[in-house]
């Protein structure tokens, strides 16, 4: 069902229609929800963050986070590719695209020719860059939804809970192509996330009394911790990921978010390759060491119980 016109950005107030995609999150019987935008964020990195409200009878009070992996305003997305950002002449190229089937063609040799995209990326026009990008979304999307899928037992708990899995239609009057195989490609795919109000872990000494400091480091380093116990490799592990809550009681709570770069252990990788993988990303070292240079500067000194661990952190990179 579409809703949304492909040459327009987001607005606040804006009532999205979004389909369901089944068997993921805790939708499992509507065909379709309705979200009225209540907050943008910004910056939009690969994928355009907002806060919204979900419409209509059996739908939750408090709002939820609406994640939409759009190629066309996914600022670092395009940024990380060396793409120049969006045009509506670039959109109409795309959807010429669609419309002949060039872009399906584009994306088959793309997933099938080795070197395809090193050896041809020069000479790629407009409509074949953002198809380009409408392949690389996507693997964000599946990325994310795979994690989530993944992680039943700490939704909620350490990492948010998954609403629902959903795409956004692209509304492209008198086309011709809304019923055909090709309508897929003008759809922005998007998760429905818990909303955790809260603060970025980052940001700890603007909003937690530092003796608060430790156990609130401590938190996000089990979380990466056991996230990696359910085969999990993030290659985005930072601490502008983690959010962190304060309950009513005055507790604070972190949740790992952000899992577009993230895979899962492969079927056939070895002991020793997945150990090398970890120790390459070394992902509690992106989390301890940077946040212990970080307090530093606060003149706090962060404490490990495994010290011979953190000795081991390769990470230091205060981005």
């Amino acid at each position: 069902m579409a809703s949304c016109s492909p040459f327009e950005d987001y607005q606040v107030g804006q009532v999205l229609t979004l389909s369901v995609i089944p068997e993921h999150g805790e939708i499992r019987s509507a065909s379709t929800v309705r979200a009225r935008i209540r907050q943008l964020q910004n910056p939009r990195t690969l994928s355009c963050c907002m806060i919204v409200d979900l419409l209509g009878e059996g739908c939750p009070e408090n709002p939820v986070f609406l994640k939409l992996y759009d190629r066309r305003f996914s600022e670092q997305l395009r940024r990380d590719h060396g793409i120049d950002p969006w045009t509506r002449d670039a959109e109409k190229e795309y959807i010429n695209a669609v419309w002949t089937g060039a872009a399906r063609q584009f994306l088959r040799n793309l997933q099938t020719i080795p070197n395809f995209e090193e050896d041809t990326g020069e000479t790629w026009d407009d409509g074949q860059i953002e198809t380009f990008l409408t392949d690389q979304a996507y693997k964000l999307f599946d990325a994310e939804t795979t994690v989530y899928d993944t992680l039943p037992d700490i939704q909620g708990k350490m990492v948010p809970r998954l609403v629902a899995c959903v795409h956004l239609a692209l509304s492209l009057p008198n086309t011709g192509i809304s019923h055909t195989d090709a309508a897929e490609l003008l759809h922005i795919k998007g998760i429905l996330l818990q909303y955790i109000d809260g603060f970025s872990l980052s940001k700890v000494q603007d909003y937690a009394p530092k003796s608060e400091w430790q156990s609130i480091v401590d938190q996000a380093v089990a979380i990466v911790q056991v996230v990696g116990d359910h085969g999990i490799l993030n290659r985005d592990v930072r601490p502008d990921n983690f959010i962190v809550q304060r309950d009513r009681s005055g507790c604070y709570w972190v949740f790992m978010i952000d899992f577009g770069l993230a895979r899962l252990r492969g079927w056939n990788e070895s002991d020793r390759d997945w150990a090398k993988a970890k120790l390459n990303k070394d992902e509690e070292g992106a989390v301890g060491l940077v946040m212990k240079k970080r307090l530093a500067r606060e003149g706090f000194e962060l404490r490990f119980e495994n010290s011979d661990r953190y000795m081991e952190w390769a990470g230091g990179d205060d981005e």
